[in-house]
């Protein structure tokens, strides 16, 4: 997919990217591909689910085909340049999120059954063969390689819970990147979590919007820096860190302040650019819109190498379980006619991204082209990093021998989808913070005094495989829920509730923050046909001053008693679950991963449904008549328009 004059418009379902400037939507409102909710139940186009009519199928084909059309039209970069003087690849990953060991096809424990079969993928051991594969080849006369990582290596599995920062200094030592960009993760033990690693670094670890005047001793750690230079044949490559200044809700970073990026990067460009650096890569971690704005809005940027939001980026035909977001690279056109490159490479170790960039002598981009590398089975496994692993082991094998409970169905906890809609995995997470509760026996003479529990998506971490024995192991339930967070009963309105229920709705996307809320004891039915803040149409509350427990309709004067993780209570991803003059939060005995752990081990073995705890209503058009033949027409059209144009441009 090379360089080219037209406009591009990025991300399947999505047209808001045009030739000179990419629209920011902080409410994250913006047209995606998300298929239709009914009930709870998303049905996609470009998966295993399909729409419900051919409408849906048009709506999604036509930014396909468009893509198509645009990459037929590949021309050159508008901007002047001379021949190529200088080539690399860059290989990259973001959001590993502790995958040292390989993983299953969604990301999670890959089983001794799945192994045997060959149906394991990623782990830092493929990922090591992959990048000392091109190094080789390099070294020998090939086309010269960095190999940059995105950020968010921390938190996920077993192995981060146990080794924290001392498993992720040593694994990413292995791998010697030639930098990294700090992802919001990397904030999840706070400051005093993140300097230990920092210490151990042996590579530049990068970040240039961060203000550290009340850290010093962050400020002073040996691998962090706004930028690294780095040699590729006599050619100097400035590399900028970024990172989303959500950070400062999303985790515990305490005392460090976060700067806009373009600001920042366009700051730190002009500085590399004075030193007569003319070739700059922007490494960050946030997310794929952002990336696109940086991309447009940064002048002196010509790669955007990006993370946080999972974004898999492919050309041609879906390769394996990912739904693809948009093309690899997704460009975007700067006012100056200037085209620049912004990739991601989806998440948990499954895929390296690999992009080929070739530019003239004044540092102008002059083609582009590449594809994320599918690292399945089939890729080798180094076995000094498989030798690592075993180290560390001991220690992990133990949770892994510990089993907590069984299951009788798959727990789904990907993000896609507990991040959007209902997931039968944040029903029974949020169901334990309510048993939790009960087993404190608090509510005298009712079943108890907190009928209602809330967790946000993004804290659920991982989906739960069912093995053939149904077996739940301890580190299982780490991986879905490792951040340890403590729980409160806090005593909020019906109509706080109600708000937070709306700010939910505005975080109904695939590659949103994770402030999505699951639920137990509420029934909410959003309407996305209305706009933000009048989505919520229906909410039903379960009683708790009651002897039988029922749905009543919510009361926005009537006080309840809500169960959240702190992580909510302190204004995490923008929510607010406090009143002004409201009592005290009460801290409950067991913390989320306690409770869940504790909640299972209770049970002969647990097959949680979907039971449209979270409703969705979408707008469909079936067209005039209703039958679909509109979406066929339209298809047909764009079709036939686009492969008219093909046409004139081969024969021109």
């Amino acid at each position: 997919f090379k360089a080219s004059s037209a406009t591009i418009y990025q991300n399947i379902g999505r047209t808001n990217l045009t030739r000179t400037e990419v629209q920011t939507n902080k409410s994250q409102e913006s047209a995606k591909s998300r298929g239709k909710y009914n009930n709870g139940n998303v049905t996609r186009f470009g998966n295993k689910i399909f729409p419900h009519n051919m409408t849906m199928i048009a709506t999604r084909l036509f930014p396909i085909v468009l893509v198509c059309y645009l990459a037929c039209l590949a021309n050159s970069n508008p901007i002047p340049r001379n021949d190529v003087a200088t080539e690399f690849i860059i290989l990259h990953n973001n959001d590993m999120h502790a995958r040292f060991e390989q993983t299953s096809v969604d990301s999670g424990k890959c089983t001794d059954e799945m192994a045997n079969t060959n149906k394991c993928y990623g782990g830092f051991a493929r990922v090591a063969h992959e990048v000392r594969k091109y190094r080789e080849e390099a070294q020998n006369g090939g086309t010269p390689v960095l190999y940059l990582n995105a950020g968010d290596t921390y938190t996920g599995t077993a192995w981060f819970y146990i080794f924290k920062d001392n498993i992720t200094a040593a694994f990413l030592n292995v791998l010697q990147p030639d930098a990294i960009s700090l992802g919001n993760h990397e904030f999840d033990e706070d400051v005093e979590g993140l300097i230990p690693f920092l210490e151990k670094a042996e590579f530049p670890v990068l970040a240039a919007n961060l203000d550290l005047s009340n850290q010093p001793e962050l400020r002073a750690a040996k691998s962090l820096h706004n930028s690294t230079v780095l040699d590729v044949n006599g050619f100097k490559i400035g590399v900028i860190g970024y990172i989303t200044p959500e950070t400062q809700n999303l985790t515990k970073a305490k005392d460090v302040r976060f700067n806009d990026e373009v600001e920042s990067i366009n700051q730190e460009s002009a500085r590399l650019k004075a030193e007569g650096i003319n070739i700059i890569i922007a490494l960050g971690h946030s997310g794929y819109m952002r990336d696109q704005e940086i991309a447009a809005l940064c002048p002196d940027v010509d790669l955007v190498i990006g993370g946080h939001t999972n974004t898999f980026l492919y050309n041609g035909e879906q390769p394996d379980a990912e739904r693809i977001d948009g093309p690899y690279p997704t460009v975007v056109n700067q006012t100056s006619g200037k085209q620049v490159p912004v990739v991601q490479a989806y998440a948990y170790t499954k895929y390296l991204g690999k992009l080929h960039v070739q530019f003239d002598k004044d540092g102008n981009l002059i083609e582009f082209d590449g594809t994320p590398i599918l690292l399945n089975a089939e890729v080798p496994r180094e076995s000094d990093v498989l030798a690592l692993l075993e180290v560390y082991r001991p220690n992990v094998t133990a949770l892994e021998g510990d089993i907590v409970g069984h299951t009788k169905v798959h727990l789904e906890g990907r993000a896609e989808i507990c991040r959007a809609q209902e997931c039968n995995l944040g029903n029974l997470v949020a169901d334990s913070m309510i048993h939790a509760r009960v087993l404190e026996d608090l509510g005298g003479t009712f079943w108890t005094d907190a009928a209602v529990a809330f967790i946000q998506g993004g804290g659920i971490r991982n989906s739960i495989e069912k093995r053939s024995d149904g077996t739940i192991l301890a580190a299982d339930a780490i991986g879905v829920l490792p951040f340890s967070n403590d729980l409160y009963v806090t005593r909020i309105s019906g109509k706080t509730m109600k708000q937070a229920l709306e700010h939910s709705a505005t975080m109904h996307e695939r590659d949103s923050s994770g402030g999505f809320l699951q639920m137990s004891g509420v029934h909410v039915t959003y309407d996305y046909n209305k706009p933000a803040g009048s989505r919520v149409i229906s909410t039903q509350v379960l009683c708790a001053a009651c002897n039988v427990p029922t749905y009543e309709p919510l009361e926005e004067t009537k006080m309840y008693n809500v169960i959240i993780p702190f992580f909510l209570l302190d204004g995490g991803d923008g929510h607010t679950f406090k009143e002004v003059d409201g009592p005290e939060p009460q801290r409950l005995a067991k913390t989320d991963s306690e409770a869940f752990q504790d909640y299972l081990r209770r049970r002969d073995f647990v097959y949680p449904e979907i039971e449209e705890r979270i409703v969705i209503i979408e707008n469909e058009d079936d067209g005039e008549d209703g039958d679909g033949d509109g979406a066929y027409a339209i298809v047909s059209s764009g079709l036939l328009i686009m492969l008219s144009l093909v046409s004139l441009r081969l024969t021109y």
